[in-house]
């Protein structure tokens, strides 16, 4: 592993709302996990995403007492994907892990992460609980099936082969981050980044972890009642961050809706027009005649057959239409984002100072 040009090996990104409780134990869990390997500078950075209890106060005393230690506050809860955008801009190292404050995972998988970029030859690793040879532990089981799957759906709208898409443990190389522009304030953005990852051919790697919530935190979240209103806040928001996946899909759902028993309609009227035809031609008629008589009949047996396979056959063609506009538009947006990435390079290149100048008289 080697620095990158801002002098560091590895940044290690933790954003927490409310987590006072546990919070100075996890900030010495996280370091005793990033000694562990020798010779590898490193740094934590700690973003507070205006809690209200004391965790901003555990973060300062954490930074005076580690000068590796950095935090950021904001002055109000933005959302967890702004807050770890604030610690991407922020971070120095070559390469950058997000993680979950509760550390849900095991800290010690740190290092799994980073060498697995190397390994694989991937610039990002995720942690996966549902890929074969994860697991986990002590989630509260509707909370456990709506993430697994959650997350199923998701991965099968995605662009990779993976298992996991909102884990928040993951491992990216440097220009991952230098070359992405992204906007998401909450969970969505570890959907945005994948999505754009895949518009600029990164390659992406799963590692099997396990996800296991503390005794302390599963007695926090096991309400005697489940709110119904959160259970279909949740599978709205799936729903949602699939859709931001793959737009046209649903389009291309709906249309396939309308248009199998429209076509099922469609393909029984013309036998039942082939057949009346073929009888009108055994009795000796002319083709023409045939045909015509073998329309009529059929119109005037099944009217209400022919008019609603051709109306759910026009409707699904319709629709399909839409998941077309849709593709096209995708199509033109990675286009775009590639091209502004670009600018944003070339800007950058810009901005830095030329080595080959010297400012000395």
């Amino acid at each position: 592993m080697t620095a990158d040009s801002k002098g560091m090996d590895v940044s290690v990104i933790v954003a927490a709302y409310n987590e006072g409780a546990i919070l100075a134990e996890n900030i010495q869990r996280l370091k005793a996990a990033l000694e562990a390997r020798p010779g590898v500078t490193w740094e934590l950075i700690l973003i507070n995403d205006g809690s209200q209890d004391d965790t901003r106060a555990i973060m300062d005393r954490g930074m005076q007492e580690d000068g590796r230690v950095r935090v950021h506050h904001h002055w109000r809860n933005f959302g967890q994907g702004r807050a770890l955008r604030h610690g991407f801009s922020m971070a120095r190292g070559g390469v950058v892990l997000t993680w979950d404050a509760d550390l849900s995972y095991d800290p010690a998988m740190i290092w799994q992460l980073v060498d697995t970029l190397e390994e694989k030859k991937v610039e990002i690793a995720m942690a996966s609980p549902y890929a074969p040879g994860g697991q986990v532990r002590n989630v509260p089981g509707l909370r456990h099936f709506l993430s697994r799957w959650g997350n199923r759906y998701l991965a099968s709208m995605s662009d990779y082969d993976v298992h996991t898409i909102t884990c928040v443990v993951r491992a990216y190389r440097r220009e991952v981050l230098d070359d992405m522009l992204c906007s998401s304030d909450g969970m969505e953005l570890q959907l945005e980044i994948l999505m754009k990852a895949a518009i600029l051919n990164f390659r992406v790697a799963e590692v099997p972890a396990e996800l296991a919530w503390s005794a302390k935190k599963q007695a926090a979240t096991q309400p005697k009642r489940v709110s119904k209103m959160r259970i279909v806040k949740t599978i709205k928001t799936y729903l949602q961050l699939g859709w931001l996946f793959r737009p046209s899909y649903w389009f291309i759902v709906l249309g396939m809706f309308f248009l199998l028993p429209g076509l099922y309609m469609w393909t029984w009227i013309f036998y039942r027009v082939f057949s009346i035809t073929l009888e009108f031609l055994m009795q000796g008629h002319p083709i023409n005649q045939a045909i015509s008589e073998g329309i009529i009949v059929s119109y005037t047996t099944y009217p209400q057959t022919i008019i609603v396979g051709s109306t759910l056959v026009l409707v699904g063609l319709l629709v399909w239409l839409f998941s077309l506009i849709f593709i096209q538009n995708k199509f033109y947006y990675s286009e775009l984002y590639k091209q502004n990435v670009n600018i944003m390079k070339r800007i950058n290149q810009m901005k830095r100072p030329d080595p080959t100048c010297s400012t000395n008289p």
